[in-house]
């Protein structure tokens, strides 16, 4: 399966499909998964509140790409640690609100994989590697009780990335993202008077 296929399945199914075989993506496939991100992207904007940040195609295109690798080199577990760094190199964090947003239409199924990914020993390097990534990408790594090595200011200044950030805290009952005071404020104000129902033990958790 080619990268465009693997997004749109993902998208359209939640379902992960790869090839058992490592090839490079052509230049047609890159094309095309990128116009596959585009629409995503214009679909994805129904669910986000308020002005969401403006599409950034370049990273999007790279965060497609980074979690093909990590489906595929889960299934491919006879290749090297060598390998692993070869075909899933570091993935740097974001430096804008647009390369935060177009990264996670992807990135959003890294929990999944990383769940995937703990079958294997804890210090295997791909589990490593996805656990570094997620702590550099917060936005789309709620609830998987990885502190974040990024500053969420990208996030956080930014109404509508707050806005969905604070929501995803919340559904994940992720009290490790509430460290960061905007965070913190961003989640009350959303709970309101319904932290009991939301967030059974909220108050408790958080009580001076």
């Amino acid at each position: 399966m080619n990268l465009s296929s693997f997004v749109t399945t993902l998208v359209r199914d939640g379902q992960v499909t790869v090839s058992a075989v490592v090839h490079p993506f052509s230049n047609d496939d890159l094309r095309e998964t990128r116009n596959v991100l585009t629409d995503y992207y214009q679909h994805d904007l129904a669910d986000m509140p308020g002005q969401a940040p403006a599409f950034d195609g370049n990273t999007a295109l790279g965060a497609a790409g980074f979690i093909y690798r990590a489906a595929q080199l889960i299934k491919l577990r006879q290749i090297d640690d060598a390998g692993i760094a070869q075909l899933l190199p570091e993935y740097p964090g974001a430096a804008s609100p647009e390369a935060v947003y177009s990264a996670d239409l992807c990135l959003r199924y890294l929990p999944d994989l990383l769940s995937m990914a703990k079958n294997l020993a804890p210090a295997d390097p791909l589990v490593q590697r996805l656990t570094e990534t997620a702590a550099r990408w917060p936005f789309s790594s709620t609830g998987t009780n990885i502190c974040p090595t990024a500053p969420v200011a990208v996030i956080t200044e930014h109404p509508s990335l707050l806005q969905a950030y604070t929501d995803r805290i919340i559904a994940s009952k992720d009290a490790g993202r509430c460290n960061d005071v905007t965070v913190m404020n961003s989640v009350k104000a959303a709970l309101g008077n319904y932290a009991d129902l939301l967030w059974p033990g909220f108050h408790d958790s958080f009580r001076d």
